[in-house]
């Protein structure tokens, strides 16, 4: 096979992953492949890391099975309409620019940039942060707690909080929290306590490093360190411990909450644009890029729908995601704006 030489100085482990070249080197190589990548690594030391990387991710999906349909030839189904919208619509404030005239306007203006700053500072006052489908962002909230978002999520807190009562927040979306801890060594008391509402639960926290997602009336709690409670009052009251290690899963349609077999290490891969595939269905996955990066999909091989797949895969993007789901499914994926219809190959 004739190589085509690149410039590799760019590349990162998603390059390598993409690059046909690299992948039928990974796949079938043979002895002018491994001559040209051994040269290639020679020439980008700084590359290899990447190189074993992506190659580490090429191998895990080539171990996944190709669905093969079990009648001889796939009948393709009308499409099924999957259609979600966002579960929440970002709040944005739109301020129309003030043009100062001449002088004589010069108090007038003034005086109605004062009413502007004043109606911003007391806002309810409620300080909130939102991000758009596909984009993160870290949030350093008052105490130095940590919180970041995924795409399509929402905070929102006090602007001042007082010392006297626990610091509390509100999420819509998805986050990771790192939570700073405030108690004094052999004294706890309620301001110390740190609350995050989500749906009808209330979570309270030390000093804890937890991932909270609240998508389609489910919310998925996992706690990496430290304590974490939750409680659920009114209806189908309860209060859960939670040590490090634990995941659980509320339904409040069903007013259910459940234990996850799943890693909470796993649940906060996204923090480091990776997606933890074990466990997940592709339907789940077409609700990931639905809900945090905004696409409207039609799933037109409804029998591909809780098949799952494994292993860890770049996730910088939605296109790496699809790249997966694509390649493992042998899917074919047309795009018309951000509406995705998949259909077998």
């Amino acid at each position: 096979m004739e190589h085509q030489h690149s410039d590799y100085n760019h590349y990162t482990t998603t390059s390598f992953f993409k690059d046909e070249q690299f992948i039928q080197h990974v796949l079938k190589a043979d002895d002018l492949s491994v001559a040209y990548w051994e040269r290639i690594s020679g020439e980008y030391p700084d590359k290899r890391a990447a190189m074993e990387e992506a190659r580490a991710w090429i191998l895990l999906i080539n171990k996944q099975k190709p669905y093969q349909p079990a009648t001889g030839k796939l009948q393709l189904w009308d499409k099924i309409a999957n259609q979600i919208a966002a579960d929440e619509q970002r709040q944005q404030r739109v301020y129309r620019p003030l043009k100062i005239a001449s002088r004589w306007i010069g108090a007038a203006a003034a005086a109605l940039i004062l009413l502007v700053a004043l109606r911003e500072w007391s806002s309810l006052g409620e300080k909130k942060f939102s991000t758009t489908f596909g984009k993160r962002e870290q949030v350093v909230l008052p105490d130095e707690t940590v919180v970041t978002l995924n795409g399509n999520s929402a905070i929102h807190y006090a602007r001042t909080w007082k010392s006297e009562k626990p610091r509390e927040i509100w999420l819509q979306g998805e986050a990771f929290f790192e939570v700073k801890h405030v108690a004094m060594k052999n004294r706890l008391q309620q301001s110390d306590s740190f609350l995050v509402h989500v749906s009808n639960l209330e979570l309270k926290v030390l000093g804890t490093k937890f991932n909270v997602r609240n998508r389609r009336s489910i919310t998925e709690i996992s706690l990496l360190e430290g304590s974490l409670r939750i409680e659920k009052n009114g209806t189908g009251a309860f209060v859960k411990m939670l040590k490090p290690g634990d995941a659980f899963m509320y339904d409040s349609s069903k007013q259910v909450l459940t234990a996850m077999n799943r890693n909470p290490q796993a649940n906060k891969a996204w923090t480091n644009n990776e997606m933890d595939l074990d466990g997940y269905t592709l339907s789940e996955i077409l609700n990931v890029l639905e809900d945090t990066y905004g696409y409207e999909i039609s799933l037109q091989a409804p029998e591909l729908a809780q098949k799952k797949l494994s292993g860890t895969v770049p996730a910088a993007n939605a296109d790496d995601i699809l790249f997966v789901i694509r390649k493992v499914f042998n899917l074919k994926i047309d795009q018309k704006a951000n509406h995705l219809i998949i259909s077998q190959n």
